[in-house]
């Protein structure tokens, strides 16, 4: 594994996998993301702290229900419901995922909070190529760190 240092947070990287330069994705609730891919992979991964700039709007705490709200808003904003669901309590807080089908991709959706900073990652590749990168991707976002 091949640790990335990024601005406030970390992750560990698979061999065959590196961050890309060409991120065209934009969200104005999330920092710039990093975009992640594994050398002839079969997906992509984007990685970003989301932003709370609303004085009204406070970042979720560090709750399971929390985490799962947000995996399930990002669907909602695209009239889907989830495929699968799961969430954890991790040392450092929680984290949830959610999985969608998204005009015949796959898509997979993370919420990490310590209670004080989100991360959003997700990663989308071809619905048939879903399992391919499983284990990859699910350990870049097992490693996530804050710094």
């Amino acid at each position: 594994m091949n640790r990335l240092a990024l601005d406030g947070f970390w992750l560990d990287l698979p061999p065959s996998w590196s961050g890309l330069e060409d991120v065209t994705y934009s969200d104005p609730s999330t920092l710039p993301p990093v975009a992640l891919a594994a050398d002839g992979g079969a997906g992509r991964m984007m990685v970003a702290e989301m932003l709370f700039e609303d004085p009204d709007e406070q970042p979720p705490g560090a709750e399971v229900d929390e985490m799962e709200a947000l995996a399930r808003a990002w669907g909602r904003k695209r009239r889907l419901e989830p495929l699968e669901m799961g969430a954890q309590e991790r040392p450092d807080g929680v984290i949830a995922t959610a999985t969608y089908l998204v005009r015949g991709c796959f898509v997979q959706v993370w919420f990490l909070s310590n209670g004080e900073r989100v991360m959003h990652a997700s990663y989308v590749c071809p619905w048939d190529a879903r399992s391919v990168e499983r284990a990859d991707r699910e350990a870049i976002v097992a490693s996530l760190r804050w710094s």
